[in-house]
C-alpha cells in the first residue's frame, strides 16, 4: 500500500523545480548539492559530521543546503563560500516545504524516519541515512527495503565521522551514473499513490 504524502511530494518533478529551487535557497545553479536535514529538531551527530566535512566537501565542488533545526542556529551559524571550487554551504533553521529542499538537491543525508524514507524514495532523491540510535531499531528497518534495492545507504550513528560522512558523499554525489541508479531504484520499489488508494478504499467502504 505505502505510506499516503502530500501531493506536492507525489508529483514533484525535481527537474522541473531545480532551478527555481536553487534560487529561493541561495544555491549555485551549476554543480551537486547535498540536502543535509535531521528533521525539525536537528540531529547533533549529523551536524557535527557535516561540520568536520564541510571544507572538504566544498573544496570538491559540493554545496551544502543543511537544515539545522531552530535550536541549533546560533550567532556563529553563517553561510560559507569556496569561491575557486564555486561551492556554497547554507544553513537553515527549518524548512516549511520540503519538496523544495529535494528539488534543490541530489543527494540527502538524515534520519530515517518512515516519513522521510518514503518521500525521498518517491521523488527519486538518493539517501545516506543515519537511524536514531534509540528505541527498537525502527529507523534502521524502515530503510531496510531501500537499501537492500540500492536507493540508500546506511551507516549507524556509532560509526559516523566526518570522514566517513565525507567518503560516502563524494562516493556518491560525484558520479551521476550512481545517483541515477539510486534515483531509479527508490521510485521503483515505493508507491507514489498511496493516499489515491486509501482515499478509493474508504469509499469503497462507505458505500456498502
Amino acid at each position: 500500500m505505502g505510506l499516503p504524502v502530500r501531493s506536492a511530494i507525489s508529483q514533484l518533478d525535481r527537474p522541473a523545480l531545480r532551478d527555481a529551487a536553487r534560487r529561493e535557497f541561495g544555491l549555485p545553479s551549476v554543480g551537486p548539492v547535498l540536502l543535509v536535514s535531521g528533521g525539525s529538531q536537528g540531529a547533533a551527530s549529523i551536524n557535527r559530521a557535516v561540520e568536520g566535512a564541510m571544507a572538504d566537501l566544498l573544496a570538491a565542488g559540493v554545496s551544502i543546503l543543511h537544515v539545522l533545526g531552530s535550536k541549533n542556529m546560533t550567532p556563529t551559524t553563517i553561510a560559507r563560500t569556496d569561491v575557486e571550487a564555486k561551492a556554497s554551504y547554507e544553513p537553515v533553521a527549518y524548512v516549511n516545504q520540503m519538496e523544495r529542499a529535494y528539488a534543490a538537491a541530489d543527494l540527502m543525508v538524515g534520519r530515517s524516519g518512515a516519513g522521510t524514507v518514503v518521500e525521498t524514495a518517491i521523488v527519486g532523491l538518493p539517501g545516506i541515512f543515519v537511524p536514531l540510535p534509540h528505541g527498537n531499531g525502527e529507523q534502521a528497518r524502515n530503510a531496510s527495503s531501500l537499501v537492500a534495492a540500492g536507493g540508500c545507504v546506511l551507516i549507524p550513528d556509532r560509526d559516523l565521522t566526518a570522514e566517513r560522512l565525507r567518503d560516502e558523499v563524494l562516493r556518491i554525489i560525484t558520479h551521476p551514473d550512481v545517483l541515477a541508479t539510486m534515483a531509479a531504484a527508490g521510485r521503483g520499489i515505493v508507491p507514489a499513490d498511496a493516499a489515491q488508494r486509501v482515499a478509493a478504499i474508504v469509499l469503497q467502504a462507505a458505500r456498502r
